[in-house]
């Protein structure tokens, strides 16, 4: 009796090691930068490069604060990348969220800067805020059968839902991939993606291929942009892609966080963490086995 209780407890020990030893399910945290003269008054701001205010400076500093010392909702050793657009409100937003880290928890944090996380290109509508858009389409005999919808009907001289979608699916297939490679060397990979209000509400949908999907078929669907560049980071040609049609519903206001994840830890099951940053460890995490719906 007492040799079976030694096994018994052996056994729990071992299996109590070897979930200990699991890596959490990958997370793809979205961030949208702090607060600008334009993301305040409501003016759509695609290229243009305006710097954060002097709230925008406070509130991500606060951010960081929080999601790295107060709360502790991320590990800093997990974050494996930081993907950012290249514009100055994003990039300034990366470096006051990381601003509380030491040098030795960032020095392992790799940050890319990818031109494919740029902003809606609204082209005419540019600075404008939604009723002087709505004046201007339909100044142009646009909308008469049904209102502008910016997810279905694009910008004009700007881009199209099908352009911003394809560009957004190409950095999905980049963090997915980073994802399932970091998973199959049970390594822990959280990565951060610095961006903006439409462009990541869109990148939000698309990773749990709303929308419509479409067949990469056009040489300008299957070209390489070569929107970043890092050598570490795997270009992923792309098949296929999606892109809305209709207003995804999801809000993140300047300096929100949102939580993307997986789910039964399959990278083939993209799903949104409702918990946001509220995590549990990896061996108190709920187990489904096979489950895949």
């Amino acid at each position: 009796m007492r040799r079976l209780l030694r096994r018994t407890k052996a056994k729990a020990k071992a299996k109590a090691k070897d979930s200990t030893m699991t890596a959490p399910t990958p997370r793809c945290i979205i961030i949208r930068h702090g607060q600008t003269e334009w993301s305040k008054s409501g003016q759509y701001t695609g290229l243009t490069d305006l710097p954060l205010t002097e709230y925008g400076v406070g509130q991500m500093r606060r951010t960081g604060q929080s999601i790295f010392q107060n709360n502790r909702f991320i590990d800093p050793s997990h974050i494996t990348y930081i993907f950012t657009s290249p514009r100055q409100r994003a990039r300034a937003t990366v470096d006051l969220v990381l601003e509380t880290l030491s040098e030795e928890q960032k020095k392992h944090i790799r940050i890319v800067v990818d031109e494919d996380l740029r902003e809606w290109e609204y082209g005419d509508y540019e600075g404008l805020l939604t009723h002087e858009i709505i004046k201007l389409r339909k100044s142009r005999g646009l909308d008469v059968e049904k209102p502008w919808n910016i997810w279905r009907d694009g910008c004009e001289n700007g881009e199209t839902t099908q352009e911003i979608g394809l560009r957004l699916s190409r950095v999905i297939s980049r963090v997915q991939n980073l994802h399932r490679l970091h998973q199959s060397e049970n390594k822990p990979s959280d990565i951060l993606v610095f961006a903006h209000g439409h462009a990541l509400r869109y990148f939000a949908a698309l990773w749990f291929e709303l929308g419509e999907s479409k067949d990469v078929e056009t040489d300008h669907e299957s070209a390489n942009p070569n929107s970043y560049q890092d050598d570490t980071v795997p270009y992923v040609t792309l098949t296929k892609y999606n892109y809305l049609i209709d207003n995804p519903k999801f809000l993140l206001d300047a300096g929100g966080i949102g939580v993307l994840s997986y789910a039964h830890h399959n990278i083939d099951e993209p799903s949104l963490a409702l918990a946001g940053a509220f995590i549990c460890p990896p061996e108190e995490e709920s187990q489904h086995g096979t489950v895949t719906n």
